[in-house]
């Protein structure tokens, strides 16, 4: 009787999961970026991993892994234990990009856990000061009478700044020449070199060129005027109705992760996002806005926002093999 206990006991020692022997987390967690260190995706993942180390009592990890407009790391993640020791900074564009591409191993949807939207930022419309217009309107009026020659600048193709251009041509019934580019660093600056005529940017990083003067800021994305740019109107204001689009940015775990796994970190994420100075780098500094929220209310913008992109994907053929 006593073997069978014992063996009874080890069974039962061994069936549970690492993550609920211990409080969670029990050991380093890693955030995985799948860009570049300095931008925006980079940025928030550093801020959450130290206040979410210090009030945990863990290591969290940054992890930059980028490739392949982040399809390379999103795999890795997919493909870890579902333990919440392995977690993905997710963006709009990294998101998108496993509908872009044509292989990419797994189900942008299926195989991750939202655990909470860390803020979303606008789109930024900017034009070179040189092209004779000061609103969408203008700029539409400008197009229809060029149609195909105006030239925009994107990060490159199946970008964020490529898609969204997209979404505004179809909603504005013109035609732009799309100039791609390996980055919105050298967007940017061919845009302020007066080599293309627009793009859709960020208000962090085109704001300041548009107050020195090299920049002319038309619109932003969002539903609401921007914090860190007031005087900018909306492009729905601006005479084109229903026009609401974000770069957002999230944390995700694998698919599976342990429930109380997810609703830990959830709680100490909102607790990041409802500070003052995180509210002030998001609102302030980015040009965005975060607010709390549930794994849940994230799963339900992501089912409301992640079909404006693949219908654009689908629309244009903006496929990469």
């Amino acid at each position: 009787m006593r073997t069978i206990t014992l063996v009874a006991a080890l069974v039962v020692a061994f069936a549970v999961p690492a993550w609920a022997q211990a409080p969670f987390p029990a050991k380093p967690v890693r955030i995985v970026v799948p860009f570049p260190p300095g931008g925006p995706t980079d940025v928030l993942a550093r801020v959450l991993a130290q206040r979410l180390g210090d009030s945990l009592g863990q290591q969290f990890i940054v992890d930059n892994r980028p490739g392949a407009t982040g399809t390379i790391a999103t795999a890795q993640v997919a493909k870890a234990a579902a333990d919440g020791y392995t977690l993905l900074m997710h963006a709009t564009s990294s998101h998108v990009s496993g509908y872009l591409y044509r292989k990419v191993g797994y189900d942008p949807m299926k195989d991750f856990a939202p655990v909470a939207n860390a803020g979303s930022l606008h789109f930024y419309l900017v034009t070179h000061p040189s092209l004779p217009v000061k609103t969408v309107k203008d700029i539409v009026a400008l197009a229809k009478r060029r149609p195909g020659e105006l030239a925009f600048s994107s990060p490159g193709s199946g970008s964020g700044g490529h898609l969204v251009m997209e979404m505004f041509m179809a909603a504005t019934g013109i035609k732009l020449l799309h100039v791609p580019y390996k980055g919105a660093a050298p967007s940017i600056a061919d845009l302020i070199a007066g080599q293309v005529s627009l793009t859709f940017d960020t208000i962090s990083t085109s704001h300041p060129h548009v107050k020195n003067g090299r920049l002319r800021g038309i619109a932003v994305s969002g539903a609401k005027r921007a914090a860190a740019a007031p005087e900018i109107p909306t492009v729905m204001e601006s005479g084109v109705p229903g026009f609401e689009t974000y770069i957002w940015f999230g944390l995700f775990a694998p698919a599976g992760t342990p429930g109380a796994a997810v609703s830990r970190l959830n709680g100490e994420v909102n607790k990041v996002i409802a500070a003052p100075d995180y509210q002030q780098r998001v609102t302030g500094t980015l040009g965005g806005e975060a607010a709390p929220n549930t794994p849940e209310q994230f799963a339900e913008f992501l089912r409301a926002d992640t079909p404006k992109w693949i219908k654009v994907i689908q629309d244009t053929g903006a496929r990469v093999e």
